[in-house]
């Protein structure tokens, strides 16, 4: 039996998609589904780069740079965001797959599989949020998805808003799929399932939030 990798499908229904994973011997499109999220993620990386999206902190220090250094930071800042856009959900794709690979007795190329599902729950997520940065200067820490709204209530510490940011709607989605992906797959129980993905989800979250915060002062 042949599989194909389809994310919108497996996020509708995930029960249904994962058991027919299970049962395959081969799985196809997923190099060719993984190059369009990461696609659509550069795209919207760039879209808000020019918007400006994000260039909160640089404007605040316009006054130290001739219109020429203003503009390079604004290309390398474009730049950044659409290196962003692949590397990240590209370091999550195959770090994520390789810690479950090391814990699971399931083949790598299904567990790229059921990452693929999550990139786009993610993608979602940024291409909901867009619209509230672009029309009401929304940040992304704050975003009306997330527990980070309620961080300026709590701390003043930017690191517990960005770990905040991480817990959302989207990413309790995520979570979930994430559980019924790994427990059609395995034969582990749901609670030692669930142990673990919300594990490798708090070990990528920090290093989101610590990846949150970049400092101007040094331009």
């Amino acid at each position: 039996m042949m599989y194909k990798s389809n994310p919108l499908k497996e996020i509708l229904h995930p029960k249904i998609a994962f058991a027919q994973l299970r049962e395959a011997e081969r799985v196809k499109n997923v190099i060719l589904v993984a190059l369009l999220l990461l696609l659509m993620n550069v795209i919207l990386s760039l879209l808000r780069a020019y918007f400006g999206i994000g260039t909160e902190e640089l404007t605040k220090h316009l006054d130290r740079y001739t219109g020429e250094q203003f503009a390079f930071l604004q290309l390398l800042f474009a730049f950044g965001h659409a290196l962003g856009g692949l590397c990240v959900p590209l370091l999550f794709l195959f770090i994520s797959s390789i810690i479950y690979y090391l814990l699971f007795d399931i083949d790598f190329v299904k567990l790229l599989t059921i990452q693929l599902p999550i990139l786009l729950i993610f993608l979602l997520e940024d291409l909901f949020l867009f619209p509230f940065q672009l029309c009401f200067g929304v940040k992304d820490l704050f975003s009306p998805f997330s527990l980070g709204v309620w961080g300026p209530y709590i701390t003043k510490h930017a690191f517990i808003w960005a770990l905040l940011r991480t817990v959302s709607l989207f990413s309790i989605w995520a979570i979930s799929i994430q559980i019924i992906a790994l427990r059609s797959l395995t034969e582990k129980s749901v609670q030692r399932i669930a142990m673990i993905v919300i594990a490798v989800y708090l070990f990528f979250a920090l290093l989101a939030a610590a990846g949150t915060e970049f400092p101007f002062n040094g331009f």
